[in-house]
């Protein structure tokens, strides 16, 4: 076998190549697309690159043919938060072959070491953590939204024989929408107006930067406590609000008040990985047509969450059920038929027992995994929660 460092279009063809010969047989599986993977590892359009590094191999059995791929990084203005200084592994796909595994590990922990890093977290992202952070443990039956992981799941064994230990639990929450109890959170979210002066409105496509704003505002009081916080600006709120514009359903995107103050958010689009599996990870132009058709046709679809957020002042008064109430609109209840909430961490307990108490319950787990690479740091693990 051999190792090749990514960093051409030939190499990046076997990159992509490996998922599907992994996944070969697993009809459950869709492919990400390969634009939104070479996005992650482009200093144009990935900004962790300003303060970052990264590095990407693929390898190839004796005659050629590809059977693994692994990426390695360092995002170094978020380790400016830890006590120690971490790298991250992710996009690792493998065949069922200890040797292979073995070999992508090992380029890459050598590959972060010669970098000063303490510990390694894995599979995860080079960037933001909504999207492609961890390691599917439970829920290998149903298919991955848009952007969220799906594994084999002999990697588990791959990643705890070669020293990685459970680290943080990653939860995708489903809520089924004819079996919410929405006369109490309809009744709740009354109690909250009459109380607080609340008030709820949907975003206006036209007026992307006042929301981009609100949202910046919100998402940086709100989560500017938690581990690898890293603040949010409002022209990159506004480029992701721009992207997701052609796929955006207003009545699905909420803001709460308390007068002009925006207090919280709760951004929900239609998922459209059922929709992009025929593409078999790439978009192409002349596919576009028929995806976007595929999407519009469907009489019933599920929605995502993809942002939520609420200042911490108002925490514990009512604004996610409030925020609730107003997305169960007559148009919303004829769409969407389930809704799901990814990479809601297990410690993030205010979070889970709101949802858990609305009938939102976990479908999927995922676990980034850490390897602590001196072993005089403590490995402090998150707190799990029973799934």
């Amino acid at each position: 076998m051999r190792i090749l460092e990514v960093g051409n279009r030939q190499t990046w063809k076997l990159f992509h190549r490996v998922p599907h010969i992994v996944y070969q047989h697993t009809p459950t599986w869709i492919c990400p697309l390969e634009s939104d993977v070479e996005k992650v590892f482009n200093p144009a359009t990935n900004k962790t690159f300003q303060n970052g590094i990264c590095k990407l191999w693929v390898l190839l059995d004796d005659n050629g043919k590809p059977q693994g791929r692994i990426a390695a990084f360092i995002d170094k203005q978020r380790n400016i938060q830890q006590d120690f200084p971490t790298g991250g592994i992710g996009f690792f796909e493998c065949v069922d072959n200890e040797d292979c595994a073995k070999a992508l590990f090992e380029i890459a922990e050598q590959y972060l070491a010669a970098e000063g890093v303490k510990a390694i977290d894995g599979p995860i992202n080079f960037g933001e953590r909504d999207k492609f952070w961890g390691l599917l443990v439970q829920g290998f039956e149903f298919p991955p939204l848009y952007q969220e992981n799906y594994h084999q799941p002999y990697y588990r064994r791959f990643f705890e024989s070669f020293g990685y230990r459970p680290y943080e639990q990653i939860l995708t929450l489903k809520g089924v929408v004819v079996e919410m109890p929405y006369e109490r959170i309809h009744a709740l979210a009354q109690r909250v107006r009459e109380r607080y002066g609340l008030t709820t409105r949907s975003i206006d496509p036209h007026n992307l930067p006042l929301y981009a704003d609100h949202l910046r505002q919100v998402y940086n009081e709100a989560f500017r406590t938690f581990p690898y916080f890293k603040p949010l600006h409002s022209h990159q709120i506004l480029d992701m609000l721009k992207q997701l514009r052609p796929v955006m359903d207003k009545n699905m995107v909420c803001f709460a008040y308390e007068g002009n103050q925006p207090v919280g958010f709760c951004g929900m689009m239609p998922d459209i990985n059922e929709y992009l599996k025929p593409v078999k990870g790439k978009l192409s132009f002349w596919k576009i047509p028929g995806f976007l058709w595929r999407l519009r046709a469907a009489k019933k679809k599920i929605a995502k969450g993809v942002a939520f957020g609420i200042h911490p002042d108002f925490h514990r008064k009512g604004v996610f059920p409030l925020m609730v109430d107003f997305l169960h609109n007559d148009a919303n209840t004829g769409t969407y038929t389930a809704f799901y909430l990814p990479t809601i961490r297990g410690h993030n307990k205010m979070m889970v027992e709101t949802c858990f108490s609305l009938g939102v319950k976990p479908e999927r787990v995922h676990y980034a995994f850490r390897k602590m690479l001196d072993e005089q740091v403590p490995f402090t693990p998150f707190e799990f929660m029973e799934v």
